[in-house]
């Protein structure tokens, strides 16, 4: 499998490639990528609605129930 790798200097939205003629009548596949590392190091940290933000608790053991065995229904 061909394959042709360019890098570009991108100055408007479209970019022009040349491929090679062993190409022609054959179905492609184009990735297009930044290799910029600001732009993914600036991804924007997500935050919760200022209206429930800091409201949360945490009762008890993460990891195991709140109440005891005995007192669950569902297990009697």
């Amino acid at each position: 499998m061909p394959i042709q790798r360019q890098l570009v200097e991108v100055t408007n939205r479209q970019v022009m490639i040349e491929l090679p003629a062993s190409f022609v009548n054959h179905r492609v596949e184009l990735i297009v990528c930044t290799m910029d590392d600001e732009a993914a190091s600036q991804t924007k940290r997500r935050r919760p609605h200022p209206e429930i933000a800091g409201k949360g608790r945490t009762l008890g053991d993460l990891v195991g129930p709140i109440v005891d065995g005995e007192a669950w229904e569902c297990l009697q």
